[in-house]
């Protein structure tokens, strides 16, 4: 097949190399036809896509692939497990404040992650440990979480819970996110795609298995709030003890100016358009997940008036109901975009089904219904969550800030939940309360609204 790969050079993950048609351009005149220079250049130098071509700098990536999927099963795990095991907890020691605890807890925790998760994904790049950049922060963040989910666990005392509970889930998002990196910079471009659906039917196959971990340890505070991150820990060892991250000296890395350092924090979206398009389209899909994901187990208690003893099972058998869906469409869409080269068609439609999904949960009114519903949105979040991945790593800005920048992707997702847990409880308490339906259609429209965004993406097929 032969799609041109078309990508600006400040928007791809990977700089000049020396002998470069690129490198050794004539710079010389105004900065800005010194930088469209590079971009002509770049273009002409670019390769017709070939779906096994590997570049020089990843000449056998199926080692990095296998630790990566190994790890990713245990950190799914651990990341989507760990509010609802919140959820469940709050529910169980004080079932008549469930909403508004969960919320506030919830999102302070994720409005403090707007700050946190950019610092340290700077910093991870700044790293010059002798262990790599990415690996202390995967061990320390997970370690870090541990104790504070313990503190939780074993505490009804809602500030105690709050404050650790937050503190848990900077450490362990701080470790999520040092793992993402390495499937982009460990990866060559042809590959990320096909390794992101595998990593996204973990986190399908994770989340089934969590939820029913999460369900059986219900009655024991102390296990539920700290097993979800021990799994993710047990899975991440082999990563942590035979991938070689390289570690950087500190010339090789961004250097610790702190005014400069405070400016990386934010990407200009008219200097970087395709970043700032494709960071809207995130987060409006991103407070449709949220709507989703954040109130469904309180939906199955109030909605369908299921009782709490039975709610992690039917929680679980959802979950495992929408596994075989997801294993084909994780897998499905990442093979696809990595052998098609293209990237947009497959972020409207999955944008698309979760709207449709959304307004179809909306409506039901058994469970056998919301299954349905449930089902539809697992096909569009498995398409959307696969390519958008291989989306955001095509319009990175820098190399040498791609754990920055990728934290700075993932705030899209982090600011649309603090968006949905600061407004959901306005909403679903309007009309006599337990009003999920009036919040998940605002989402459904919201989800539609990112569509508008896709097209104006350039250079991304």
């Amino acid at each position: 097949m032969s799609n041109t790969v078309e990508r600006d050079r400040d928007q791809s993950p990977n700089g000049p190399k020396a002998g470069d048609p690129v490198a050794s351009v004539d710079t010389a005149g105004s900065p800005e036809q010194a930088h469209a220079a590079v971009k002509d250049a770049d273009k002409a130098s670019q390769p017709s896509h070939d779906p096994g071509y590997l570049p020089p700098e990843f000449p056998n990536p199926r080692k990095t692939i296998v630790l990566v999927l190994i790890a990713a099963i245990g950190l799914y795990i651990m990341n989507m497990s760990l509010g609802t095991a919140l959820s469940l907890h709050i529910a169980a020691i004080m079932p008549d404040r469930k909403d508004s605890v969960y919320s506030h807890i919830t999102s302070v925790s994720t409005f403090l992650m707007l700050f946190m998760m950019p610092l340290a994904g700077a910093l991870s790049d700044r790293t010059i440990s002798r262990f790599g950049r990415r690996r202390p922060w995967i061990l320390g963040g997970l370690l870090f979480s541990i104790v504070c989910g313990a503190v939780v666990g074993l505490s009804s005392n809602v500030w105690v819970m709050g404050v650790f509970f937050i503190l848990s889930a900077m450490g362990m998002q701080s470790a999520f996110n040092a793992y993402s990196v390495i499937a982009v910079e460990g990866l060559p471009d042809n590959r990320r795609g096909t390794v992101m659906g595998l990593m996204g039917l973990c986190g399908a196959l994770a989340f089934s298995a969590g939820t029913y971990l999460t369900g059986a340890l219900v009655g024991n505070g102390l296990l539920l709030m700290t097993v979800p991150v021990l799994l993710g820990l047990v899975a991440s060892l082999p990563l942590l003890l035979l991938y070689k991250d390289p570690a950087k000296t500190k010339s090789e890395v961004p250097p610790m100016n702190v005014q400069k350092f405070i400016g990386t924090f934010f990407v200009n979206p008219r200097k970087y358009p395709n970043f700032g398009w494709t960071w809207l389209s995130r987060f409006l899909v991103g407070l449709a997940m949220a709507a989703m994901q954040s109130y469904f187990i309180y939906y199955l208690i109030s909605g369908l008036h299921i009782p709490l003893n039975q709610v992690g099972s039917k929680a679980g058998l959802l979950t495992l109901c929408s596994a075989p869906i997801s294993i084909i469409f994780f897998t499905g869409s990442g093979f696809l975009t990595d052998h098609l080269g293209r990237k947009k068609p497959f972020v409207i439609l999955a944008s698309i089904l979760m709207a449709a999904a959304l307004c179809l949960g909306a409506t039901s009114h058994n469970f056998t219904q919301f299954l349905i519903a449930w089902l539809l949105f697992a096909v569009g979040q498995a398409m959307y969550l696969t390519v958008d991945l291989a989306l955001c790593a095509a319009v990175l800005p820098n190399s040498e800030d791609t754990g920055k920048d990728m934290s700075v992707f993932g705030l899209a997702i982090n600011l649309s939940s603090v968006v949905v847990l600061a407004a959901a409880p306005l909403i679903i308490n309007t009309a006599g309360g337990h009003n999920y339906g009036l919040l998940w259609f605002i989402a459904a429209a919201l989800s539609l609204c990112s569509v508008l965004a896709i097209p104006l993406i350039k250079g991304v097929k």
